[in-house]
């Protein structure tokens, strides 16, 4: 089975690699995963006026699981390997060829914590803990806030939860441009019953040093979430704050109503992004949704009314 995922999901240089792991005596948690999700927009601005667009929304496959242990304490090898596909324009967007790798990546998992090494989310996108409720789609925050990176060349750790509830993440990525002068990002987490909170650090990253606090509070079949941002342009100087506020509400069993509002001059002078979306459990696999978003701001050329309708299926 493993041999034939990995023949699916890759070629060339990265064969070799992943027919060595079809050959390795994987444990039984080894998992098949994966989305695809794609949605049709209606699409209004000053300078194209109207369109319609049919577009992928970061559709993936993926194994993971364990490969074997390596002491009786339980430490085990593990991995993950992802991909991306596009099945609107049959590449991957941003690469040449059919699939874009993901996060990808082998480590050691103990009592001591998870090491990882390849390419994955940093600590920082990771903080957001999933404030954004349109992540993967038009208002996703990484057309808003600094810091939504996927870097390889990637060494990471995660702690144990101290008292179930606090960990702390590392990661250390290499610089293409600057040599000596890596990539970092840090994240303290706190998951407890009554709230989520985050508190993330990028240094160096992509040009900008930058400082996240994240907040998820669940109440009612609802929940809030706040991201307040501060990222330095480390070539200018310039510093620049950003927010997000999201709300969602189960309406029904199948059901949720998502409002979401998010700011900054980062990426848009003044910009400002709001959102209003459902979406509806077909079942436990399929999604429909929708959503109406505005993009606001002083540059009337950048600005956008969005209309959309989409599917999404998870396995």
């Amino acid at each position: 089975m493993l041999q034939r995922i990995c023949c699916f999901v890759t070629s060339g240089k990265t064969l070799s690699c992943l027919l060595l792991l079809s050959s390795l005596d994987v444990t039984s948690d080894t998992s098949l995963y994966g989305r695809i999700a794609i949605d049709s927009k209606h699409i209004s601005n000053a300078v194209k006026k109207e369109n319609f667009e049919l577009e992928n929304n970061e559709s993936k496959i993926g194994i993971k699981g364990d490969l074997f242990e390596l002491n009786k304490s339980g430490a085990k090898v593990i991995y993950q390997i992802e991909y991306g596909f596009d099945l609107v324009d049959g590449k991957a967007r941003g690469d040449d060829g059919t699939f874009k790798q993901r996060n990808t990546f082998l480590g050691i998992k103990s009592h001591l914590g998870t090491i990882f090494a390849g390419t994955h989310d940093s600590a920082f996108k990771k903080s957001q803990l999933k404030v954004d409720l349109f992540n993967d789609l038009a208002p996703d925050i990484k057309n808003i806030l600094h810091g939504e990176n996927r870097l390889d060349d990637f060494v990471g750790y995660t702690s144990p939860k101290f008292q179930g509830v606090l960990s702390l993440t590392i990661n250390k990525m290499k610089n293409p441009v600057k040599a000596g002068r890596d990539f970092e990002s840090y994240a303290v987490n706190y998951s407890g019953k009554a709230f989520q909170a985050a508190l993330a650090k990028d240094r160096q990253m992509k040009g900008y040093d930058s400082t996240r606090v994240s907040l998820l509070i669940p109440f009612n079949k609802s929940q809030l979430g706040f991201i307040l941002q501060q990222s330095q342009d480390l070539s200018s100087g310039i510093e620049n704050n950003g927010q997000v506020i999201s709300f969602v509400k189960e309406v029904s069993d199948q059901g949720k109503i998502k409002f979401q509002h998010a700011s900054s001059s980062m990426k848009v002078d003044s910009g400002k992004h709001a959102t209003i979306g459902y979406d509806h459990l077909i079942n436990s696999n399929v999604k429909l949704f929708t959503f109406y978003s505005l993009i606001d701001s002083p540059d009337k050329s950048r600005n956008k009314n969005i209309f959309s309708i989409g599917l999404e299926y998870k396995f």
